[in-house]
């Protein structure tokens, strides 16, 4: 009998490890996200480092092409403006999950800013009169302004959902920055315009302490 519950037991406590082994080996710790937010549309892969750490690499982009503003007032003038932007960034961090019972999240990583360019130009709708003497808009000339970001940024932001959803899908949300160097400015103005181009460094000077790029991110998660 006593050898009899020597064997039960030890059955039992083998049935128990193997129980735990295969739960280990079948536990699910990759995930895709595709997201959408202020750095334009993010495909992310995530791997499950603990309990409470996650790894992440994404890819971030967004492209608007000839954005057209009509009849904007500036001072005296009425001028357009066309306005183009594209982002590139690729990511790695990592996801903190302080709380066991709580989808909080703190992350943190670098962005490699491939290309981060904003640029407009900016016409005039009208004719413009200097006393007797009457310039045609296509006598005035243009100015051309290009902003852009580039190179390594590190990240910091917070919100809710887990980059390894408890459930085969999850949702998230997310709002932090990238912390950059001043960006590279570029101005240039034609015909009657042509000194505004002197403001340069006047500009660049004006942008230099804009050393962040705002992300505000909405996710959706499959765990595999």
């Amino acid at each position: 009998m006593k050898n009899y519950l020597l064997y039960l037991f030890l059955l039992t406590l083998s049935l128990k490890v193997y129980s735990q082994d295969s739960a280990s080996v079948s536990e699910k710790k990759n995930a895709f996200a595709v997201s959408l937010g202020s750095p334009g549309l993010g495909l992310e892969y995530a791997r499950k480092l603990s309990p409470k750490l996650n790894a992440k690499l994404a890819w971030h982009s967004f492209n608007l092409k000839d954005f057209e503003r009509e009849d904007i007032e500036i001072k005296d003038d009425i001028v357009d403006l066309i306005a183009n932007l594209e982002v590139s960034i690729f990511d790695v961090g990592i996801e903190f999950i302080p709380f066991t019972n709580s989808s909080f999240k703190l992350t943190a990583g670098v962005g490699y800013l491939s290309n981060v360019n904003a640029n407009g130009v900016v016409t005039y709708t009208e004719e413009v009169v200097f006393g007797d003497v009457i310039v045609s808009k296509n006598d005035v000339g243009e100015i051309n302004a290009d902003i852009s970001w580039s190179g390594a940024a590190p990240y910091l932001g917070l919100g809710f959902g887990r980059a390894i959803p408890k459930k085969r899908l999850g949702f998230g949300i997310e709002f932090g920055s990238y912390f950059t160097s001043s960006p590279d400015v570029k101005l240039t103005a034609t015909n009657l315009l042509a000194p505004t181009a002197e403001q340069e460094d006047n500009l660049r000077e004006a942008l230099s302490t804009f050393k962040f790029i705002p992300r505000i991110q909405l996710r959706l998660a499959y765990k595999f």
